[in-house]
This record gives structure tokens, C-alpha cells and sequence, in this order.
């Protein structure tokens, strides 16, 4: 059935592959608001027609069109699931409404998921609940940034051998093992067993979110680097240093690592600027510059950093 449909509309796609870029990208937009309103049945014959031809439309298509698209696309991936995918795969601005969307399934999601698309990764990793199939393919594929913002989803699912497997390859990383040890489905053997130290008051999530913007709002911008170092597992006065070299790459990238949005971020630039007496006109640019951090720049702040040290509490030391 499909393979006649395609070649009865090849003569429509080649058309359409003619035309101009911008008047490709206009089809494009047109199609996708008809089928947002009409919604027909999946399995309808126009429905397998729309799909097809949008998304052979789509792979040509200038990424403006495309990004815009790609919101009323997530609202039909029951309809358009080909179209959908084809957007998933695209470049991250494109894919994000589509990755994000709540009806995509997790078959269309775990095709997404490939060493070489690890930002695309990330998104998926931040969905408010993964099944254990899917966070476990994640891990399989993702390089330490990606496994530890998918450790520290409280939503995300995984199986008893999904974690150990997670314990053996990421383990040697003390962000990870820290992250693991704390969530709530890890069992109290293989906490044990990886031998991970879990900081008081750790906080993750929207906890972690609320307590650095209380922080920010009383520019209190060394306890905010304090915690945050604490949560990704490296040493405290390091992160002090950081702040009287002014150094806000390095902030992002501990930001990024910790699981922190822009939003966020810009509000500890704006709390750093402002305690220490300098210009906040540009703020506003620093949600944009932390989107546009690598994971190679990433990486290299983190690597320069040393672990946490431990102390021993008073009552333990010997006497």
C-alpha cells in the first residue's frame, strides 16, 4: 500500500521538489495548517496522501519553514507520523516542539536516539516521564551529559538491570554515581555497592530551580555557586575561584552539567553582575550564549575541576 502510494504521488513530489525554496517553504506551511484544522483519520487515504507529500516537502524545505511547522506538527503526530519523524531527525531548533510533543511515541522516539544526536537526546531525556525501554536506550546511546540530566529526571523509568548497566559504564563518573545513589529506584545494594557519598541536602529538579532563584533574589551568588558545585560533585572553592576570575563560561557549563535552564542562568549572571558592581545591560544575552555552548567547551570546564573533597564529620574522627 505504501510503496503504490509513493509512486503514485512521485510525480507530485518531483514538482513540488522544483519549486523554489521559498515557495516550497510556503506549500510546506499551507499543508501543515490544512491538516492542523481538517485533522482527518490517520488511517484515512488523505491522510496518508498529506503525509507523504509534506514530508518529502519538509527535507527540502528552508528552516524557517520548517521551524515553524514543527509546532503544529507536534499537535498531529498521530496523523502525520511521517512528517513528524522527518522533523525529529531535523537540526535541534526544528526538532525540539516535536521531541517535546506529549502524543509522540516511544517507538518514534527511541528511532531518534543515536550517539550522533546527543542535544536531541538531551530534550527527549527532560520529557516529565520516560518508560524504562526508552530512558534505557538513552543511557545506551548518551555520553555522560546526556546520562546524568536523564539520572536526574524523577520521572524516568528503569529496570533493575537498566541501572546496573548504568553503574558499570557511568560509574567511574562522580556526578553520575552521585545522581544515581540519590534517585528513589535504586536499590540500597548497588548504592552500596558503587560506593557513592550522598551530600546533605542534595537538591535536584524544581527544587534545585527554586532554591538558586531565592538565592539570585537575595545576591547571594557564592551560596548559589556552593550548591551548585555541591550538586555536580566538585569542589566548593573552586567554584569561589571561578567567580573572582568572572568567569561565565565556566558558570554555564557547571549550569548545563547540573541540569539548570537559561532562565536560570541569566538570573545568577544578573545576581553575579549586580553583587559585583558590574553593567547588567547585556543580561538578556546570556540565555542565548548558554544555549549556544558546546558539549566539547562543556566538558573541558568540568574536567578542570577538582572532585568535592571529603570531610569527616567530628563525632566520626578518631579521638
Amino acid at each position: 500500500m505504501t510503496a503504490k502510494l509513493d509512486e503514485a504521488l512521485e510525480p507530485i513530489n518531483a514538482m513540488i521538489g522544483a519549486l523554489a525554496p521559498k515557495l516550497r517553504g510556503a506549500l510546506v506551511e499551507e499543508l501543515v495548517d490544512q491538516v492542523s484544522r481538517e485533522r482527518p483519520d490517520a488511517t484515512s487515504r488523505k491522510a496518508q496522501v498529506f503525509d507523504n507529500i509534506v514530508a518529502q516537502a519538509l527535507r527540502e524545505a528552508p528552516l524557517p519553514s520548517r521551524v515553524r511547522a514543527s509546532p503544529k506538527l507536534a499537535r498531529c503526530v498521530g496523523t502525520l507520523p511521517e512528517s513528524t519523524l522527518t522533523l525529529a531527525f531535523d537540526v535541534v531548533t526544528v526538532a525540539e516542539a516535536i521531541l517535546t510533543a506529549p502524543e509522540l511515541t516511544d517507538d518514534l522516539l527511541m528511532r531518534v536516539c543515536a550517539p550522533e544526536r546527543q542535544e536531541h537526546m538531551k530534550i527527549i531525556a527532560r520529557r516529565s516521564s520516560l518508560s524504562s525501554p526508552l530512558a534505557e536506550v538513552i543511557a545506551e546511546h548518551g555520553e555522560p551529559g546526556t546520562v546524568l540530566m536523564l539520572m536526574r529526571n524523577a520521572g524516568a523509568r528503569f529496570s533493575r538491570e537498566g541501572l546496573d548497566r548504568i553503574a558499570a559504564v557511568h560509574g567511574g563518573d562522580p556526578t553520575i554515581r552521585s545522581a544515581l545513589v540519590q534517585r528513589a529506584d535504586c536499590p540500597a545494594d548497588l548504592s552500596a555497592r558503587i560506593g557513592a557519598v550522598v551530600p546533605k541536602e542534595m537538591l535536584t529538579g524544581e527544587a534545585l530551580t527554586d532554591k538558586l532563584i531565592e538565592l539570585c533574589a537575595e545576591r547571594e551568588i557564592f551560596g548559589a555557586m556552593d550548591l551548585l558545585m555541591r550538586c555536580i560533585g566538585r569542589d566548593a572553592d573552586a567554584g569561589r575561584k571561578i567567580i573572582e576570575r568572572d568567569d561565565e563560561k565556566a558558570l554555564g557549563a557547571i549550569c548545563h552539567v547540573a541540569g539548570i535552564d537559561a532562565h536560570t542562568y541569566e538570573a545568577l549572571v544578573e545576581a553575579w553582575r549586580v553583587s559585583m558592581g558590574r553593567p547588567t545591560a547585556d543580561v538578556h544575552k546570556a540565555p542565548v550564549r548558554f544555549r549556544l555552548m558546546r558539549p566539547a567547551e562543556i566538558d573541558r570546564v568540568i574536567a578542570r575541576l577538582p572532585l568535592a573533597r571529603m570531610r569527616v564529620s567530628p563525632d566520626l574522627a578518631p579521638a
